[in-house]
């Protein structure tokens, strides 16, 4: 606490909060609570309005992370296993209270498509792929970039690739091929494959989409259940065999007793299918004990490809794209993986990555200039987890270092001496893997003996963090910070609790 004499930050974890009346030197490993600082006993929202006298105050308290006392070695005042507390919380000057949401963190995508005379027989279409962002950064200290083309690569498919060649008198490639060799390069260059994959689906790929309006592609539309089986989970995948098609996969959205399924979605159209009832299903990932029967009906327009479908045959390519109206999109995403430790060696100055990357699609002409007249682009941005476990890991180790309980690091031995002096047992306590949510009470006490000081506001600040799977919890925080937020609203501070996205 010495370390700022106007501005503070203590942080605390939440596993669960005491009901009324609980001693702080009771509370359990994690248990939080707000007590008054006369009996200092845990209070409720339900116990009044406001919770205290306007000229009390409250105290945050959570049990000690610390299995034991060997630091310091002064038991008689408590030592490291007593309660962790806060500051004295005076109602009328609680400036701020909120609460972050549990957002998980999304990839980023990016799609280019192309129109059927996009790709010339005789000429080659270029796809340019950019990576930017912290990690690309990262790794070579500049973006990256890369360049496939139409005509393929050996060693990026084992030898020359099928169906790239033009027929006699075809005037244009299959933009779905010519997409598909390209974005294969691409995947297979040592400075994109680190940070991006064909786009996925649950466990089917999606990396080439094809758009053929005269009904040639006869992909799976909709996929209706006859009979629901048992034994089920949502998540299951289905792949369906019947009707004359391939590639056709549904995934089990809803399921009912017995994990009978109630609903499915398509996850990959296929090609080739015909409309009818009584089809037989094939492969399941995930359970159950298979279908008995299932109706399905085509969308003769799209339908969707792994990149080595294309490639190895699974795909029938038009030899006159124009007049059958073939388009084709080849999608990408972010799939960068960063570097982490074990709990046994981790170390406060281990990097964890706080930005996704940024994918950029392009289609250029053989001189390398962007193709006006070919290549539609779009993108979705990524979005970083909040909020990690590996920030509020290195939340609390850093309080321990306010309350003069260092983190020992960097040393052979360091694991020995965190395991001695307690310290393990917070990183213990953090999945640094997982989301949490975050409480926050910010506090403000004007300076009524210096008015004209340098520092004219002493301002600290409270967060607590709970796991986003507690929900229960969850709930007795949110019940919490409500009471806190009537009590104070109660002695004439209009402050609201408020949720930061």
């Amino acid at each position: 606490m010495a370390y700022f004499n106007h501005a503070f930050c203590k942080s605390f974890l939440a596993t669960d909060v005491a009901a009324d009346g609980v001693a702080s030197s009771a509370l359990t490993t994690a248990q939080v609570g707000v007590v008054g600082d006369t009996d200092w006993l845990t209070v409720t929202p339900s116990t009044a309005a406001p919770i205290v006298a306007p000229n009390k105050h409250l105290v945050f308290v959570q049990g000690s992370l610390h299995a034991n006392d060997n630091i310091g070695n002064n038991p008689g005042h408590g030592g490291y296993a007593e309660s962790a507390k806060s500051k004295g919380i005076n109602l009328r000057y609680v400036t701020r209270l909120g609460r972050s949401t549990c957002t998980a963190a999304a990839q980023p995508t990016a799609s280019i498509c192309v129109g059927a005379d996009c790709a010339p027989c005789g000429s080659n279409l270029f796809l340019r792929v950019d990576i930017k962002g912290s990690p690309a950064l990262r790794f070579l200290n500049h973006n990256a970039y890369a360049i496939g083309d139409s005509s393929g690569d050996a060693y990026a498919n084992g030898g020359a690739l099928p169906g790239l060649c033009c027929a006699t008198g075809q005037e244009y490639l299959d933009p779905a091929m010519a997409l598909a060799a390209a974005a294969q390069m691409l995947l297979f260059d040592p400075l994109i494959n680190p940070f991006a994959r064909e786009c996925q689906s649950g466990a089917t790929l999606h990396g080439i989409t094809v758009t053929d309006s005269t009904g040639g592609l006869d992909g799976l539309d909709t996929v209706v259940i006859n009979a629901a089986g048992t034994g089920y989970a949502v998540g299951d995948y289905v792949s369906i065999t019947g009707g004359g098609g391939t590639g056709g996969v549904a995934e089990v959205t809803t399921i009912g007793g017995g994990g009978a399924i109630t609903g499915v979605s398509v996850r990959a159209a296929g090609s080739g299918y015909t409309a009818g009832a009584g089809l037989a299903t094939g492969v399941l990932t995930g359970g159950g004990d298979g279908l008995a029967t299932i109706d399905i009906t085509v969308d003769a327009r799209i339908a969707t490809f792994s990149i080595t479908d294309i490639l190895n045959g699974g795909y029938t390519p038009t030899t006159d794209p124009v007049a059958d109206v073939v388009t084709a999109c080849a999608c990408f995403e972010g799939a960068y993986v960063d570097t982490t430790f074990g709990n046994c060696s981790f170390d406060t100055r281990d990097h964890y990555e706080k930005e996704p990357v940024s994918l950029i699609m392009s289609v250029l002409d053989e001189t390398g200039d962007p193709c006006n007249d070919c290549g539609v682009f779009t993108s979705t941005p990524g979005t970083m987890a909040e909020t990690l476990g590996e920030k509020v890991l290195r939340d609390l180790l850093l309080t321990d270092r306010y309350m003069q309980s260092p983190y020992n690091q960097g040393n052979a031995d360091s694991a020995r001496i965190r395991e001695i002096e307690g310290s393990a047992g917070i990183v213990t306590a953090i999945n640094r893997d997982g989301l949490y949510k975050a409480y926050y009470l910010q506090h403000s006490v004007p300076r009524f003996n210096n008015p004209t000081g340098v520092f004219d506001n002493d301002q600290y600040l409270v967060q607590v963090y709970v796991d986003c799977s507690d929900t229960a919890t969850i709930g007795e925080l949110d019940a919490l910070w409500t009471g806190i937020e009537d009590a104070a609203n109660a002695l004439g501070n209009p402050v609201t609790f408020d949720t930061y996205l």
